[in-house]
């Protein structure tokens, strides 16, 4: 199957309308789904909850739009390293993601619909790890040579 971009587009306009209470639910549900990852957050969330429910728009509405998604999503994941996001975190935040929009959906969560969004997701997801892992790969790694240490005075 396919993404479905009319479906993704409609329900990212139907979550945008209902603001950042989304992103509480969402971070809500990670932190008691997934306790583990509470500590790579800050205490005050107020300014992540804004930055997830941004994310969530700004992939909805450019599905279909890769020039504008594959950078975005691209430096979301280099940005992410800071924080030792690794891979199977993607996967919680998935989880965490689809049930927040079947929540806030509700009828209009169908099969078609979930499916989209878990293609939509796996992309952008596997955007970000990918460019995290370009990020650190070994190949830019530079070794600390004699130069880079001052003689003895």
């Amino acid at each position: 199957m396919s993404i479905n971009i009319q479906l993704i587009k409609s329900s990212g306009a139907a979550v945008q309308d209902l603001g950042v209470p989304v992103a509480e639910y969402f971070y809500n549900y990670m932190f008691t789904h997934f306790p583990e990852v509470r500590k790579m957050f800050p205490g005050d969330m107020t300014e992540q909850r804004i930055r997830l429910f941004n994310s969530v728009i700004l992939i909805a509405t450019n599905i279909d739009t890769m020039e504008v998604l594959v950078p975005y999503l691209k430096e979301l994941g280099v940005g992410h390293i800071k924080y030792d996001t690794r891979p199977e975190h993607y996967l919680i935040v998935g989880k965490s993601l689809l049930n927040t929009l079947k929540h806030f959906l509700g009828e209009a969560w169908t099969q078609e619909m979930a499916q989209s969004w878990i293609e939509a997701y796996n992309l952008a997801a596997s955007v970000c790890i990918e460019a995290a892992y370009e990020a650190m790969a070994s190949t830019r790694y530079v070794p600390v040579m004699l130069d880079d240490v001052p003689p003895s005075a």
